[in-house]
């Protein structure tokens, strides 16, 4: 009996670990009029704003019915940019993203033509 118990604790422990582990992979953040937001690492939108200046995408997405735009960064060096280049997108585009957030940041890791 002890054995079951501590085999029932051990994979209790190990589920919690995970669903600790999957709830980080979820970026939050909170968009300008301060209401939290929480999206996955991998998503895709429309472009609404390119401003290739300061090398950032506004998207719009839906997310439980609802329209938010994001304000997604990318480094024309470091992001992967699969079968698109940074100069090509255009609003009306629809693009995935792969990324994280930091420091209020969304930073894309890599992004291709949805």
């Amino acid at each position: 009996m002890k054995n079951k118990s501590l085999a029932l604790l051990s994979v209790s422990a190990l589920f919690a670990v995970l669903l600790l582990a999957s709830s980080c992979a979820v970026g939050a953040y909170h968009d300008r009029y301060g209401t939290r937001v929480a999206v996955g690492p991998d998503w895709w939108g429309t472009v609404t704003y390119v401003d290739p200046n300061y090398g950032w995408y506004d998207l719009d997405y839906v997310d439980a019915g609802r329209h938010y735009t994001r304000r997604v960064y990318y480094d024309q060096a470091r992001t992967n940019w699969d079968g698109i280049r940074y100069n090509e997108v255009r609003p009306g585009d629809q693009i995935w993203v792969s990324g994280h957030q930091s420091h209020g940041r969304w930073n894309a890791e890599r992004i291709r033509r949805h």
